[in-house]
C-alpha cells in the first residue's frame, strides 16, 4: 500500500508540474523528485504529530536556534516518522502569539534515503491564540492561499494540518490547527525561476506585469496591505529562466481584513482605520494587465465562493462572513473606476 501511495503521489506531482508548465508558457520538460511535501500534500486534513520541548521553544523564541524534534503523521493507509529540528520564526508573530510560528528542517540525508528531493526547509503556520478564535485564524489565512492557488499558479502550495504538540517532558498535550508550506526551494524549481532575496526597489519594468498586477488585486480582494514589492515583505521575488522577468509570490495573510484576526491593526500609512478597510497598492492606471486580472477575478468568482462554502473544517459563520467580505470586493471591482 505505501509503495503504490508513493507511486499516486509522483503521478499527481509530476501532473503539476506539467500544468504549470502550461500556465507559465513554458513547454520545457524539467525532471524533479517528488518532495517529502508532496507525500504529505492531500485535499483532507492532514493528521500531524510533533515533540519537542516547548518549554525550551518558549524560552528560545526570540533566537533562531534549531532544537530536536519528531514529525509523525498517519492515516488510514501509512505512517511515517521523521527527526527534525525545529525553531520559531517570524518577526511580530514569534514574540506575541501564544504558540510561535515555526521553521522545520527534515534530514537531506534521510530524505534522500527514502528517494526524496533534498527540499527539507518548511514554515508551519501555527495558531496565534490556543483557542477556537486560534484556529478560525489559521483556517482563514489558509483559504487565503487556497483562493490565491486557484487564480495562479504562481503561488505557494499548501496543506492544512490537525497538528498535536506533544512536551517531550511532561507528554502533554494540545492540538490545534495549522498550515505547512512548500519549501521554497521546490516552489523556484516548479516555476523554473530562481529566489532572489536581496532583491529591493527594483523597476517596475523589470517584473512581468500579469503577475504584479494580478497579484496586487489578489491582495486588495482580502484586503491585505502587509506587503511590498519594492521592499520584498511577505513575498519572495523570483526571476523566471524563460522570460527573464521577475514575479512576486505571496504568503503571510493574517493582517488581512479576510482574516480578520483581533491582534490585527490598520495600516495607518494609508489610512484605515479598520482591519476590514481596503487599499489597492497595484497601478494607478487602469492597464490592459490590470483589466485581465479583473476579468479573470470576475471570472473565477463562483468558483472562489464555492471554495469558501465548501470548506466545512470552517464555522458556517466564518464562512458566511468571508463570502460577504469577498462579494464587497466584487462591487469595489463595479464601483470604482481605476479597478
Amino acid at each position: 500500500m505505501k509503495a503504490f501511495f508513493r507511486i499516486v503521489m509522483t503521478v499527481i506531482f509530476f501532473s503539476s508540474i506539467a500544468s504549470s508548465q502550461l500556465l507559465a508558457g513554458t513547454t520545457e520538460t524539467v525532471s524533479m523528485t517528488p518532495s517529502v511535501f508532496d507525500q504529505f500534500n492531500q485535499e483532507q486534513v492532514l493528521k500531524v504529530e510533533l515533540s519537542l520541548d516547548i518549554e525550551a521553544l518558549h524560552a528560545k523564541k526570540k533566537s533562531n536556534e534549531y532544537m530536536p524534534a519528531t514529525f509523525s503523521i498517519s492515516d488510514e493507509q501509512s505512517s511515517s516518522s521523521w527527526s527534525v529540528k525545529v525553531r520559531a520564526r517570524g518577526r511580530f508573530r514569534r514574540v506575541k502569539s501564544e504558540f510561535p510560528p515555526l521553521k522545520l528542517k527534515f534530514s537531506k540525508k534521510e530524505l534522500i534515503a527514502k528517494g526524496l528531493s533534498e527540499d527539507n526547509d518548511y514554515k508551519l503556520v501555527t495558531h496565534f491564540f490556543d483557542s477556537r478564535e486560534g484556529d478560525d485564524a489559521v483556517l482563514r489565512e489558509y483559504l487565503a492561499y487556497k483562493l490565491y492557488n486557484q487564480l495562479s499558479d504562481q503561488s505557494y502550495r499548501v496543506q492544512l494540518a490537525e497538528v498535536t504538540y506533544r512536551d517531550q517532558n511532561t507528554n502533554k498535550t494540545t492540538t490545534r490547527y495549522g498550515i505547512l508550506i512548500e519549501d521554497a526551494d521546490q516552489l523556484s524549481k516548479r516555476l523554473q525561476g530562481k529566489i532572489c532575496d536581496e532583491c529591493f526597489n527594483y523597476p517596475e519594468a523589470s517584473y512581468n506585469a500579469e503577475n504584479i498586477q494580478l497579484h496586487a488585486l489578489f491582495q486588495y480582494m482580502i484586503g491585505n496591505t502587509d506587503w511590498s514589492v519594492k521592499m520584498n515583505r511577505n513575498l519572495k521575488v523570483m526571476k523566471l529562466k524563460n522570460t527573464g522577468k521577475y514575479i512576486a509570490v505571496p504568503y503571510d495573510f493574517d493582517f488581512s481584513g479576510f482574516v480578520n484576526a483581533s491582534y490585527a491593526l490598520p495600516n495607518i500609512d494609508y489610512k484605515l482605520t479598520s482591519v476590514r478597510d481596503r487599499a489597492f497598492l497595484g497601478s494607478d492606471n487602469l492597464t490592459t494587465e490590470l483589466k485581465q486580472a479583473k476579468t479573470l477575478m470576475i471570472s473565477k468568482r463562483g468558483q472562489l465562493e464555492n471554495t469558501v462554502n465548501n470548506f466545512k473544517v470552517m464555522s458556517k459563520k466564518s464562512r458566511k462572513d468571508i463570502i460577504e467580505y469577498l462579494d464587497s470586493f466584487y462591487t469595489a471591482l463595479e464601483t470604482q473606476p481605476n479597478l
